[in-house]
């Protein structure tokens, strides 16, 4: 297997040997078979890996979880690149951030991310589409957040898992109903991003905001 012989088995086993002892290396086998990649595995659920792991006990349970923890932390680490500086949404640095978040996700996310009135960095909200496959805006939580944390800029971005950065009619039309509200309420809508792979879409270089 490619993946095996760029050594990715090792790599995953020697991950998961403290959670699944002797056990790692046939359960980091399965889960590159079952994902293809590291990529794949690094982006997938806790309920994705535990189902690829279909007999699973204590040990196996506890990989899946293990995996999103260590994505949880890289997570953070990236954010920290956010604080403390304007941020701009046509920054390599930015875009770079959104595709390690939402880039090889299964399903369909929403990011919402919180500035603010200079683009400082305040916060950020993640929704996965978990089952359905998709995420819808929560606009009156979005509207709630911006207000405790005396938000003045925001930031949405979302995933196309299908491969295709191009807007839907649905995205055009959700975003103009956000920033309609948000700019009622003096919040500014800088930008939405969709993201699908490696590629980063801008709605407002595109003209929609």
């Amino acid at each position: 297997m490619a993946a095996e012989e760029a050594g990715q088995l090792s790599v995953l086993a020697e991950l998961l040997h403290p959670y699944a002892g002797s056990d790692a290396e046939a359960i980091a086998r399965r889960l590159i078979r079952h994902f293809g990649s590291l990529r794949t595995i690094w982006s997938a659920s806790v309920e994705a890996l535990d189902r690829a792991l279909v007999k699973a006990d204590e040990k196996h349970v506890a990989v899946g979880a293990a995996i999103v923890a260590a994505r949880h932390l890289a997570e953070a680490a990236a954010r920290e690149a956010l604080v403390g500086e304007a941020v701009d949404t046509r920054a390599p640095e930015f875009r770079h951030y959104l595709v390690r978040r939402l880039g090889l996700r299964r399903e369909e996310c929403v990011m919402i991310l919180y500035f603010t009135g200079e683009g400082l960095f305040i916060a950020e909200d993640f929704y996965s589409g978990g089952q359905r496959g998709e995420a819808a805006i929560p606009l009156r939580r979005t509207v709630r957040r911006a207000f405790d944390l005396d938000a003045r800029r925001l930031v949405l971005a979302h995933n196309h898992p299908s491969g295709s950065a191009l807007p839907s009619e649905t995205d055009i039309a959700a975003t103009a109903h956000l920033r309609s509200v948000v700019e009622a309420l003096e919040i500014g809508l800088d930008d939405h991003c969709i993201v699908a792979g490696n590629v980063v879409a801008s709605m407002r270089a595109m003209g929609f905001i």
